[in-house]
């Protein structure tokens, strides 16, 4: 099948209930799309409709921010369960779909379809359990933490930590994670000691201490400054690990063992790094306007 051009104002977001909100992703696909055009092409399911997103979400809301008239586009005509599977399907190389995003196709193929879940499973081409698993996480999450996902306020790591209380507790929980602005680890921190608490006065006192409860798990952190606040301690931390590992990578990248490396290996392991390229570049010129502003 040839891509062909369809206009952007005759797309629409059909599978938006599937995909979480990530404005820093659009604005990443945004810049890749002004500076190299569109690369990949939209996969686009018609039907009397019109025409809705299947794969592309983050190149659609890139181009209308650009003004892009037209999309270099997929077209396919299949029902719902086939194109809730094709999401899953044109997402599973560069798993860009979370096991959150994951579930929710998987519940609307039990819940809006009437598929059991082997028949689901044979229709994803996955294992019983992974679906059980996906399933489970979407049932067991409270509905508000489910709201907050979608609208951005956590991410799928917090997500992953809330599902692990019972669900009476969840509510209370993500109002100190998003009161106390916690990253996914202070989260798992919290939730821990939760987990561990003996009787509802320790629960009350890591709700309403959450901060000294995570200072003090984190007490023998290296990378923790006491003179810097949970956000300072949180710059420091990114940038003496993102360092690290920069070092790390360009090292091994250098190494006579990388130039002696198989064709095979190489072909598996190096063409990858390309897709560095454009968040690299990204995270640069954040660092430059962040450090301008500072000089000013």
């Amino acid at each position: 099948m040839e891509p062909r051009m369809v206009k952007t104002q005759e797309i629409r977001e059909w599978a938006s209930e599937f995909r979480l909100v990530q404005p820093e992703a659009v604005r990443g696909m945004e810049l890749s799309m002004r500076s190299t055009g569109q690369l990949q092409p939209l996969i686009l399911l018609k039907d009397d409709d019109g025409y809705h997103i299947i794969d592309g979400t983050k190149r659609y809301r890139a181009a209308l921010e650009i003004g892009l008239e037209g999309l270099q586009s997929l077209v396919f005509e299949v029902d719902m369960v086939m194109a809730k599977a094709m999401i899953l399907h044109y997402n599973r190389s560069n798993s860009s779909l979370s096991m959150y995003e994951q579930g929710l196709i998987v519940r609307s193929l039990v819940h809006d379809h009437g598929m059991g879940q082997r028949e689901v499973a044979r229709a994803l081409r996955q294992s019983h359990s992974w679906v059980c698993r996906r399933l489970s996480l979407i049932e067991r999450l409270l509905p508000e933490v489910q709201d907050a996902l979608r609208m951005g306020e956590i991410t799928v790591s917090h997500g992953r930590e809330l599902v692990k209380l019972p669900r009476g507790n969840q509510g209370q929980a993500l109002s100190v994670v998003i009161g106390e602005s916690l990253t996914s680890r202070e989260c798992a921190i919290v939730v821990e000691k939760l987990l561990k608490a003996k009787g509802a006065q320790e629960a009350g006192y890591i709700y309403t201490h959450s901060r000294e409860v995570v200072r003090g798990a984190l007490g023998g952190d290296k990378l923790h400054d006491e003179r810097l606040s949970d956000h300072g301690n949180r710059l420091l931390k990114a940038r003496e690990l993102l360092r690290l590992q920069v070092n790390i990578l360009g090292g091994a990248l250098q190494s006579e063992h990388t130039r002696q490396l198989p064709a095979d290996q190489k072909a598996m392991v190096l063409p990858p790094l390309d897709s560095l390229v454009a968040p690299m570049g990204r995270l640069t010129e954040i660092i430059h306007q962040t450090l301008q502003s500072y000089e000013r």
